[in-house]
């Protein structure tokens, strides 16, 4: 099913597979409307992110009920791919509803071995455990703590108000 594009959604840019299997079990979480969401296939690498991103720019800065989530692994550089995001915003007043959010190791199989899972469908529903009342504590895990500001920006945004049933 669409996502209405006249109420509040979250269209989802992502890297690779295992962000997808992520979003799968996202979408499969009984706390999540599924409806707003919107989960692009994966492009392939972060720059191409970066990319889609681009390339919707003006339909973000169209349409006020669009969020983008932007999911890729950091590989150890999330300083700099945060630097990217703002020059790539620099000027747009959409750059408020463009979130990033990702794995800051070499590659998304470090947070697997982090949080002892097999799949990426059960680290999606640990993450969302105690979500939105509180952020769940593998959060701070040193693949995942660079995301703690970002999702509180997500919280004082009111994104998690539509995301989360």
């Amino acid at each position: 099913m669409a996502v209405n594009r006249y109420k509040d959604h979250l269209v989802v840019f992502l890297e690779d597979r295992p962000y997808r299997e992520i979003m799968n079990g996202v979408k499969n979480c009984l706390k999540i409307n599924a409806n707003v969401l919107d989960v692009k296939p994966p492009v392939g690498g972060w720059t191409k992110v970066f990319e889609t991103l681009e390339e919707n720019k003006r339909l973000l800065e169209a349409n006020q009920h669009m969020h983008v989530l932007l999911l890729m692994d950091f590989d150890n550089d999330h300083a700099g791919r945060k630097q990217k995001l703002d020059g790539l915003m620099e000027g747009f007043a959409c750059r408020e509803r463009v979130f990033m959010l990702g794995i800051d190791g070499s590659e998304s199989e470090d947070l697997k071995k982090a949080l002892a899972k097999t799949n990426y469908e059960a680290i999606a529903g640990l993450l969302l455990d105690e979500c939105p009342d509180n952020i769940n504590p593998e959060w701070q895990s040193k693949h995942l703590r660079c995301n703690y500001a970002e999702l509180k920006r997500m919280r004082d945004k009111q994104i998690f108000a539509w995301l989360f049933l």
